[in-house]
């Protein structure tokens, strides 16, 4: 997420801001998880979430803030959090592609998540999805 929040905020832009959804650390919820927000976040969300990565879809995980605060999400290659989100984007029927050139990429995600190995594709899916075509 950092590499895709330093290239949002350092590309040429007219409008939008770079929003993070923080979890909390495990001990004390009024305390960010370690590591967060990273330093391109422009807008903080605190949260009292503290699960991730392989607890992505339980009910104290940021993920479903993520998911459901969004008009459609593009998953490019990661770890279990990010499959994790393709999951509930899945459970939530949110509008969500997979983008990775090589498929071995994304093996471990859920196969009912559209793929696309182009950046054609992905930006045809979001001018459908946010009604712009």
């Amino acid at each position: 997420m950092t590499s895709v929040s330093r290239a949002f905020t350092q590309a040429p832009r007219v409008r939008g801001i770079c929003i993070g959804i923080v979890p909390c650390s495990s001990d004390d919820p009024a305390v960010p998880k370690k590591g967060y927000p990273n330093p391109f976040v422009e807008l903080p969300i605190y949260t009292h979430l503290p699960k991730s990565g392989e607890e992505g879809t339980s009910d104290l995980s940021r993920n479903h803030i993520n998911v459901l605060s969004s008009a459609a999400l593009i998953a490019l290659p990661g770890g279990a959090g990010t499959v994790s989100e393709v999951e509930l984007a899945l459970r939530y029927g949110k509008p969500v592609i997979v983008y990775a050139p090589d498929e071995r990429l994304v093996h471990a995600f859920p196969s009912g998540a559209r793929r696309a190995a182009t950046i054609q594709e992905v930006e045809d899916f979001l001018r459908l999805q946010l009604g712009e075509e």
